[in-house]
């Protein structure tokens, strides 16, 4: 009888193990469906990482045990390190992490990190949820992009550019920086479309912008802002620069225009640039009196022949050479 009993014990015993067993190696399965990666996390490293998981760190799930999930992170390791932290401590993550991680092929992908703690006696484990948003990110970025260009040139908007400017101008720790502002502005831009029509003015237009935007994509314009402020008005906003520099920078954008062909389907011509600019001063209020001073400077400049620089005090900046008549 006692025999019986032992084993119906043992039988039972090892159909609790076997059940256990089967189990665990559902629960993996159905970990592995997720959506979302799932790594199971002790201070000392991973425990267990789901298939998305190994998916999206491009390594396999054995390879993924051992290791750290901080040594995967390529920006934003304070944070994780700090979500990661209060989890283990049982506090409650208000906040999730975006960070990049580096794959094991060397690509960069953008996840969303979601910590919490797993209610496990002893050694404290967290569960680490990644969620991919690179693709997300990128559409963002896109429609981000698409809210502060100008679209036929891909300059800057006008929006952006005063948001920009104001932003500088109004800023305190600012306050004591040299600022200025150019106004340009394509001379005789309606005879160009009216002898080359509208298509060859929209590519005038694209490679003016392509013109200066390599002009002033180099280390010593750092913080340089180019925008479309209107039909072939144009907005440069140069910081940390004198106004000596500021002359002579423009002084060679005005070159380059002049000697930059426009080719189109319809010939091939060039243009000529007028350009007005205003610098800081203690007076100014507003960034918008500093446009208003670069804008006025510019009615000078095409008043007094185009194709020219022309400051706000009222003082003319110009080779000594030959200019297009009104």
């Amino acid at each position: 009888m006692f025999l019986d009993e032992d084993h119906e014990a043992l039988v039972a015993a090892e159909l609790t193990k076997q059940t256990l067993v089967d189990t665990q190696a559902r629960m993996g399965m159905m970990l592995d469906l997720m959506p979302m990666g799932l790594l199971i996390h002790t201070r000392q490293g991973i425990i267990f990482g789901n298939q998305e998981a190994a998916r999206l760190l491009q390594v396999s799930q054995d390879q993924i045990v051992g290791r750290h999930f901080l040594d995967f992170l390529q920006t934003q390791i304070d944070d994780a390190a700090q979500q990661m932290e209060e989890a283990f401590e049982g506090r409650i993550c208000e906040n999730s992490t975006e960070a990049d991680i580096r794959t094991a092929e060397g690509m960069v992908r953008t996840i969303k990190l979601i910590a919490g703690a797993l209610p496990w006696d002893g050694n404290p484990v967290v569960q680490l949820l990644l969620q991919d948003i690179t693709d997300l990110k990128t559409i963002q970025k896109a429609l981000h992009r698409l809210t502060i260009t100008d679209e036929l040139t891909s300059a800057f908007n006008r929006r952006h550019a005063f948001a920009v400017a104001n932003t500088f101008f109004n800023s305190a720790h600012r306050r004591s920086h040299a600022l200025a502002v150019a106004v340009l502005d394509i001379d005789h831009f309606k005879r160009v479309n009216d002898t080359y029509g509208h298509a060859a003015g929209d590519i005038a237009l694209k490679t003016f912008s392509q013109t200066v935007g390599e002009f002033i994509s180099t280390p010593q314009f750092t913080g340089a802002t180019f925008a479309r402020v209107g039909g072939e008005e144009f907005l440069l906003l140069l910081p940390n620069m004198d106004e000596d520099a500021v002359i002579a920078v423009c002084e060679r954008v005005r070159c380059s225009i002049e000697q930059q062909p426009i080719v189109t389907a319809s010939g091939v011509f060039r243009t000529t640039v007028s350009i007005g600019i205003s610098v800081r001063r203690p007076t100014d209020d507003s960034f918008d009196t500093m446009f208003s001073n670069a804008d006025r400077a510019l009615y000078r400049a095409k008043e007094s022949g185009r194709n020219r620089v022309c400051v706000d005090d009222e003082s003319l900046v110009s080779a000594q050479r030959s200019t297009v008549s009104k």
